[in-house]
């Protein structure tokens, strides 16, 4: 039979195939085979479908779930063998005599020569295979990286029992509803080369309500001190004489003494915990879990991204700054808005230092309280670009990166819930607050020796009052009177 003949053409039937598995089989008529083939991927559509739409919202937590993940790689894997069967035999079959059709226009579009047709279908299997694949690849990584960030819990039990690893560690009986509101320490921690201690060199709470969509950032800058502790056991006066960045390095060195409840194999989350425990308290607001960020890791998140876009009010002037990606001292960035990479984003939130130079030629100091700005500001771009990724392109790597930078104790079974949570945090009306200068704490009395700050214990209750409501707070603000050695603090 001659191509000239009204016949089915092999390679428009595996371009059928290609798009839905039995489409190639009706057109050549084997109408049964059709069905056979289409049978299974009708039903997983139907499912997929049923899923969606049947399912409450918990359907995302537990599509993100080991098991449901290795579900789907499984039936990646089980459809690219369905379609390449179905591309396979309707490409390189024997021609079965039809009708010119509908697709008579198409025909002549397709290769017509046998060593034409057969180059068309490999190519149509090799595009399978790859988008399969890549399917498959993305799952993989997901999965890695969901492994890694929610690999935070730890027992919470007296002497390191076996104790629920996804409850956060200062309330163990806390069980989460999806609807009350939620607050996490965000921490970002410098443990570069060069550093003998990881010193949490960022620490911020990010209150996030489900009901009323809204979210509120708090920065609480690194040299803050006389922050309470949970009890007089470690300093007699219940306050913390040093640095705030220092405590969970303190605690984690010294975890027999901070956290006796817990095993000695848990003095990292002794630091966590200890940490979490004086900012509540701090604040006058529970803590129910924490997010760690290794600050040189965050600029690989940035460039997995494709970068973040920054808009500074004036050249930003630090002839100190070191950090990762930089060989030489010192940076300078353009006034403006522009699109920085990772190392030049964390430069941006990092420098704490030099100057901005405005327009009119004045010099706006940089300190430790605009840093804490600038890095709510960071993260606010950072999320709104992980919300426009290219899923092709940027999203393995990014999933890599996360995985690798960020660490959580939130449980892995609501991580749909968590990223629905993230969405709230960059709306135009979240709330950002830095506990700075002048109006939240006292000005260090040397600060040339010993650059210290203190809280103005009053000024900070009344804004957290604002945020969160009087009623709602507790912990150091419970009490009547500041202790002794805050009193100096406001």
């Amino acid at each position: 039979m001659s191509d000239s003949h009204p016949q089915r053409h092999a390679a428009l039937a595996a371009l059928l195939s290609f798009l839905f598995p039995e489409l190639g089989q009706a057109y050549d008529g084997q109408r049964h085979l059709a069905a056979i083939l289409a049978l299974p991927v009708v039903a997983l559509i139907a499912g997929a479908l049923a899923m969606v739409l049947l399912v409450d919202r918990g359907l995302t937590n537990v599509l993100l779930s080991t098991t449901a993940l290795t579900t789907l790689l499984v039936i990646d894997m089980a459809l690219m063998g369905w379609r390449l069967l179905a591309i396979a035999q309707a490409g390189l079959g024997v021609p079965r005599a039809v009708g010119a059709g509908a697709l008579s226009g198409v025909r002549r579009l397709m290769p017509s020569s046998r060593q034409g047709r057969i180059g068309f279908v490999v190519v149509l299997l090799a595009i399978t295979v790859a988008m399969h694949g890549w399917a498959g690849l993305v799952i993989g990584h997901l999965d890695s990286a969901l492994k890694d960030v929610f690999s935070g819990g730890g027992t919470s039990q007296p002497g390191g029992g076996d104790g629920n690893a996804d409850v956060p560690l200062n309330e163990p009986d806390y069980a989460w509803d999806g609807t009350q509101p939620i607050n996490f320490l965000l921490l970002g921690v410098d443990s570069g080369p060069g550093r003998d201690e990881a010193l949490t060199d960022t620490i911020l709470v990010v209150s996030i309500d489900p009901v009323d969509e809204s979210a509120v950032m708090v920065s609480i800058p690194r040299d803050t001190a006389l922050l309470p502790l949970p009890d007089t056991s470690i300093y007699p006066e219940g306050l913390y004489p040093l640095k705030i960045n220092q405590l969970s390095t303190e605690a984690r060195q010294e975890a027999a003494t901070w956290c006796p409840d817990m095993a000695v194999a848990q003095a990292e989350l002794c630091g966590i915990r200890s940490l979490e425990r004086t900012v509540g308290l701090y604040l006058g607001i529970p803590i129910q879990y924490y997010a760690q960020v290794d600050l040189r890791g965050f600029a690989s998140i940035i460039d997995a991204v494709g970068g973040v876009t920054l808009c500074l009010p004036g050249r930003l002037v630090d002839t100190q700054y070191t950090g990762p990606g930089f060989t030489a001292v010192g940076i300078e960035l353009p006034a403006g808005c522009a699109s920085y990479d990772g190392a030049h984003a964390l430069a941006y939130a990092r420098s704490r230092k030099g100057y901005i130079e405005l327009p009119d030629g004045t010099r706006e100091q940089q300190d430790d309280f605009k840093r804490s700005d600038r890095q709510q500001r960071v993260l606010l771009e950072l999320r709104r670009e992980i919300a426009a990724v290219d899923l092709v392109f940027e999203l393995p790597s990014l999933l890599d990166a996360i995985g690798q930078t960020v660490t959580t104790d939130f449980p892995r079974e609501k991580a749909g819930d968590l990223a629905a949570l993230m969405q709230l945090v960059t709306g135009p009306d979240i709330q950002r607050v830095v506990l700075g200068l002048p109006d939240y704490v006292n000005p260090p009395d040397q600060p040339l020796v010993n650059y210290v700050i203190t809280p103005r214990r009053d000024a900070i209750r009344t804004k957290m009052a604002s945020l969160f409501g009087a009623d709602a707070l507790r912990g150091w603000y419970l009490l009547d009177e500041p202790p002794p050695s805050s009193a100096a603090g406001g």
